[in-house]
């Protein structure tokens, strides 16, 4: 199966896919990136009558094309990913990056997760071009040079707007807040949960940063002093956040195969994870891609960064969600959960709803049962323990 490889995130260039030469006889291949949900939008599929699509998420945006058999999504972890793209064997990659400097070096900008991994995995490399990439001081360059073909294409990036936390999860945020000490080293995935932790960490002292991604409220964060170090493999957010990227202090830009690599988590002392989730079961299973039956994401950093900070000294490994769906007819602790889960209930670590958090690492059975239904939203606890009673 021929493949093309895509930038993705912040640094999409699908704008100069029907421009590309180099391109036109691969239409009909699959084409393959980082593609982040309710983010990069366009349909590659729709590039030729054969193209396909394919990445580590599923969204609804996809759902159609997916149906058709157009959209393949693959079953793996963020760091997972990218040791698939460090192994792969691309026809051609698209590669979005900033104009070269006086050396002739071209910065990936604020994407680094998967691109420059890539870079060498394809036979065919065109360069985007976009004078409205930062050029982040620690992001990796390339020569100009190395590319076989060069589009000049002036395009704002693709933006990522952070929603402010409602009541439900500012109770969350205050919970997990009060869990992180000062001097540890935090995680937290994009939408609605992670971004409201960045305000509820502002007073901690001796902060550091290592995430997949940050987004706007991150760069107050480092302004006031909070983040000493900052190291992440990708920007995503709004148009002035990237303007000022590049005079953020202390920002480290480093791959996938580095920012999510369990084992290098695992080294870093007092590591706090900070994930949300679906559902999870009273056995602890957890449940962050499925709703209804379908796939509406994929485990993307959460087994990476929980499984670092289960094994790091002093390491929390948090799981965060609401304790009710649907105005509260749902509840999200659930008996048992009926897809495969996202993290199985061996990993589990901390999980936090609105009504507090409790730490099942050396609860079992029964006890950790009873600890999740306490967390529940109180008017699904009675039914919760009823189905606990009958066996789950």
């Amino acid at each position: 199966m021929i493949r093309v490889f895509v930038s993705a995130s912040a640094a999409e260039p699908f704008a100069a896919a029907p421009l590309s030469r180099r391109l036109e006889p691969l239409l009909s291949a699959t084409f393959e990136g980082g593609f982040i949900p309710g983010v990069n939008r366009f349909d590659w599929s729709s590039l030729g009558p054969d193209a396909r699509m394919a990445g580590p998420f599923m969204s609804p945006a996809w759902r159609s094309i997916a149906a058709a058999g157009r959209f393949e999504r693959l079953p793996t972890t963020y760091h997972g990913f990218a040791r698939r793209v460090a192994a792969a064997r691309y026809a051609a990659g698209l590669f979005m990056v900033t104009p070269p400097d006086a050396e002739g070096l071209c910065s990936f900008g604020p994407t680094i997760d998967f691109p420059p991994t890539a870079l060498e995995r394809c036979a065919i490399r065109i360069g985007v071009i976009n004078p409205s990439l930062p050029r982040l001081p620690g992001s990796p360059t390339t020569p100009v040079g190395v590319f076989d073909e060069l589009i000049e294409l002036n395009t704002p990036l693709v933006e990522y707007v952070v929603r402010a936390p409602g009541s439900v999860e500012t109770r969350i945020i205050d919970h997990v807040a009060a869990l992180i000490p000062n001097g540890a080293t935090v995680q937290a995935g994009i939408g609605r949960l992670g971004d409201a932790l960045w305000a509820g960490l502002a007073g901690k002292e001796g902060l550091s940063l290592h995430s997949g991604m940050i987004c706007d409220p991150v760069a107050a964060l480092i302004r006031q002093g909070v983040f000493a170090r900052v190291t992440t493999g990708s920007l995503l957010g709004s148009r002035a956040f990237y303007a000022e990227a590049a005079d953020l202090p202390g920002v480290v830009m480093a791959p996938a195969l580095e920012t999510h690599d369990a084992a290098r988590l695992a080294r870093i002392p007092t590591f706090v994870a900070v994930n949300s989730a679906i559902e999870v079961d009273l056995l602890g299973q957890v449940n962050a891609e499925w709703v209804d039956g379908e796939a509406i994401s994929g485990p993307g950093g959460l087994p990476d960064f929980i499984g670092g900070a289960r094994r790091s000294p002093g390491g929390l490994p948090i799981i965060a969600l609401g304790s009710t769906a649907r105005g509260g007819a749902i509840s999200r602790i659930v008996p048992h959960l009926d897809v495969p889960p996202t993290l199985p209930a061996s990993e589990v670590g901390i999980v936090v709803t609105e009504h507090g958090a409790v730490d099942l690492r050396a609860l079992q059975g029964e006890a950790r049962a009873m600890a999740l239904i306490e967390i529940a939203a109180p008017d699904h606890r009675a039914s919760l323990r009823q189905a606990w009673r009958r066996g789950v």
